[in-house]
């Protein structure tokens, strides 16, 4: 079992290439594209700011210093330099002019840093004018550079683009290629799931899976505890809800998901596997908040909250009484999820947007007691067709369908589109939507709640 599940995942991570936008291969420009901007420095004299750019500083006593500087081993022999002025609230940033003409583009920087602790904090690369967007993953390459790299939907017109130095006192960055072009239309990724809704009897649950599949979902999510035993009722993981949700997915090429109790090496867990088209286990999540009643019956918590990649993306799950802790969908939105499963007996409703959209997720709900539901990263709602008022942004939803005699609903969602509720032009000035970047605390703000959460004791009133 194990070593069918590593082959699965090895699978998996080759499947979720061929679609991860932006690639971040190395920075050379795509062929037969308009290229915008691509500055290697090597036109600009050494101890002032490239040609061509203007550095800007809203508070002079905070800013960093920009200046093209030597650079063995950049690509024109030189980089552009930004240094802090000894300031932990130091800002500043530096634009180059571009007129954009294209309605697709690729956003890419390299670069070398020194006395930067997090990248994500202390630097942002945006587009800004008509729209704005930006740089929002990195990657280390083996020579020691760190690439960035996005690729998103646009419009024509003027805009520019900003390289951002923050919150690094004493920290250095050099760049040393900076490259905006245009690139072949963006597909959309489009996922049809399927939630069940509401508690069944256990022999109901092949004929569920059955309609899922004639509906030809991407996965079908089932709810917590569906085969109906308790913590004094475990199977193993192939026993029979193991076997019958292995069997469907295979028989019906879709990813099956549900939770049961499980018992494994003498510990009984709330186990949720999940399935891919084939029938093979990709892996198993155990519930991490157990609910105190599951606990009193001998279930143990889980340890890790998990990411599964699949051909369609990445997915994560969170299970019932794991919905009140904010802290499980914010991590598993930080290890990469993009759809997050959530099966559960009851839940609160009005969670689901605000997991959804403060993390930049689409969550998918099925429950045995409360309405289903599927959100999608703005955190609108399938089937919902009256928006709340105050959020301004479209939706990636593309079809929703509630089929009330198999207590099903279906909704396809495009994964390609990360909408936060307030989306001003572009994820550069919009609600952060689970993206680092768009934090702009001087320090991270887990770490003090890592620390209130170890603090058992309890201060002296004033």
């Amino acid at each position: 079992m194990k070593r069918t599940a590593t082959l699965v995942w090895l699978a998996a991570l080759v499947a979720l290439a061929a679609w991860r936008p932006g690639g971040l291969a190395a920075a050379e420009p795509v062929a037969n594209h308009k290229v915008f901007l691509s500055e290697d420095f090597s036109g600009s004299a050494a101890g002032a700011a490239p040609t061509g750019w203007t550095v800007t500083a809203p508070n002079p006593a905070l800013a960093p210093t920009f200046k093209v500087v030597d650079f063995p081993g950049g690509k024109g022999g030189k980089a552009l330099q930004a240094t802090g002025n000894g300031r932990k609230e130091g800002f500043g940033f530096i634009e180059h002019p571009v007129q954009l003409t294209g309605k697709n583009y690729r956003f890419q920087v390299r670069f070398k840093v020194e006395g930067i602790e997090d990248v994500n904090r202390n630097l942002t690369h945006g587009v800004y004018g008509t729209f704005n967007d930006g740089i929002f993953r990195y990657r280390r390459a083996a020579d020691g550079w760190i690439i960035g790299e996005n690729r998103f939907r646009g419009q024509e017109g003027a805009c520019k683009v900003r390289l951002t130095f923050r919150f690094a006192a004493s920290g250095k960055v050099w760049w040393d290629q900076v490259l905006l072009e245009e690139c072949p239309p963006l597909p959309e990724r489009p996922v049809k799931i399927a939630v069940s809704c509401g508690g069944h009897k256990a022999d109901f649950w092949p004929h569920w899976l059955d309609v899922a599949g004639q509906k030809k979902v991407n996965i079908a999510l089932l709810t917590e505890g569906f085969n109906g035993k308790g913590v004094d009722q475990p199977e193993p993981i192939d026993g029979p809800a193991g076997q019958l949700m292995s069997g469907k997915a295979k028989q019906w090429g879709m990813h099956v998901a549900g939770t049961f109790y499980e018992r494994r090496d003498g510990v009984v867990y709330n186990s949720c596997p999940l399935y891919d088209p084939a029938g093979r286990l990709v892996g198993i999540y155990e519930k991490v908040e157990l609910y105190d009643p599951e606990l009193d019956q001998g279930c143990s918590p889980g340890s890790e909250m998990k990411v599964f990649p699949t051909a369609f993306g990445k997915v994560g799950i969170m299970t019932c009484y794991d919905s009140w802790h904010a802290e499980t969908a914010r991590l598993l939105a930080y290890k990469g999820a993009e759809l997050i499963l959530f099966p559960s007996a009851g839940y609160y409703v009005s969670l689901m947007p605000a997991r959804a959209a403060d993390n930049g997720v689409w969550i998918a709900a099925a429950s045995a007691s409360s309405p289903s539901g599927i959100w999608d990263s703005g955190g609108a709602q399938a089937g919902v067709e009256k928006a709340d008022p105050t959020r301004y942004c479209d939706t990636s939803i593309l079809g929703y369908e509630k089929d009330e005699a198999n207590a099903m609903i279906t909704a396809t969602v495009d994964l390609s589109r990360q909408l936060s509720p307030h989306n001003w032009g572009g994820p550069m000035a919009s609600a952060p939507g689970g993206r680092r970047v768009r934090q702009t605390v001087l320090t991270h703000l887990e770490d003090e709640i890592a620390r209130e959460a170890r603090r058992w004791w309890i201060e002296p009133e004033p």
